[in-house]
């Protein structure tokens, strides 16, 4: 559990607005959890990302993991506890807190507060049905103008042994092309962004497909391949791709996407997109696939040359 929450923090670091500080009290060390790592880390994303999103002015925005024994049955906002050991993980921020009307409704599938153009997250009814399948129970504490937050319960599966530290296996590097980088969510792009240059890329990034759709046709030879969203307002990240493809058909492209699915998989494929990867991605979900499809590119180039 702690080393998902860890490495969540150390991707959204680089993202986090000047004003907004981050404080981080990690105490589980080795405690374990039944369930998909991968998950996980998209709820810790979600609610650091919402936590932010509503410090408009900034604030502070704390992370806290730690177990707790339940002696006796517990009911909580969202879901009841049975006696046990369980993992606690809590995010909370200073913002402007969460109207009685939209507590109501907030877990509810579809149900977003956020204007058009604002970013649409994965959604908290998705951090909901994530938390549900653990069996686990969500809590929800808020004061208009004063802040939220919310707490993730787990049942506690047990401690794991840390496995020995050993170094990192080394992920492909790019040699200064140029990808440009979709997303609705102005922190996912400044992330994307971050990895990328440290990777050795080029990054330009757009908040808007219908600017980055602009921009490649004002210099479709510009870029060597793009990275986007699928889930955006105007166009999604497949219809984005059937437009830059109309301009370029050798363009690489690949799809991002907190879902999943065969619908999804053959819209993509029917677009020309050549991979797609599942939201959030960390630092080798982007080197890898980049490095792959700009190696096929080059090879592509090599033959027709």
């Amino acid at each position: 559990m702690q080393s998902v929450v860890e490495e969540t923090l150390e991707l959204l670091t680089p993202s986090l607005p000047a004003e907004v500080c981050l404080e981080r009290q990690l105490d589980a060390v080795d405690t374990a959890v039944v369930g998909d790592a991968t998950q996980f880390h998209q709820v810790v994303m979600n609610l650091c990302t919402n936590a932010v999103h509503a410090m408009k002015k900034g604030g502070m925005l704390t992370v806290v993991l730690d177990r707790v024994a339940v002696a006796e049955r517990r009911l909580l906002s969202h879901g009841t506890l049975g006696g046990g050991r369980y993992v606690r993980l809590s995010v909370s921020d200073t913002g402007s807190g969460i109207p009685p009307a939209v507590l109501e409704r907030m877990f509810d599938p579809f149900f977003t507060t956020k204007r058009v153009g604002d970013g649409t997250g994965l959604g908290l009814a998705l951090v909901h049905g994530i938390i549900s399948d653990f069996g686990g129970a969500i809590d929800v504490t808020t004061q208009v103008g004063v802040g939220t937050t919310f707490t993730i319960w787990l049942p506690a599966a047990g401690e794991v042994l840390m496995p020995p530290t050993e170094p990192a296996a080394e992920v492909p590097r790019g040699n200064g092309e140029t990808v440009m980088v979709v997303d609705d969510e102005r922190a996912l792009v400044a992330l994307a962004e971050e990895t990328l240059a440290e990777l050795g890329y080029k990054p330009v990034g757009f908040d808007s497909s219908i600017a980055a759709l602009q921009a490649f046709r004002a210099e479709p030879k510009r870029f060597d391949l793009v990275l986007t969203d699928e889930t955006m307002p105007d166009l999604t990240g497949i219809e984005l791709a059937r437009e830059i493809r109309q301009l370029r058909p050798d363009i690489s492209i690949i799809l991002m996407s907190g879902y999943s699915g065969a619908q999804l998989s053959e819209g993509a494929q029917a677009a020309g997109i050549i991979d797609v990867r599942r939201k959030p991605l960390v630092r080798r979900d982007i080197a890898e696939p980049v490095a792959r499809a700009l190696h096929a590119r080059n090879r592509r180039m090599e033959r027709s040359g």
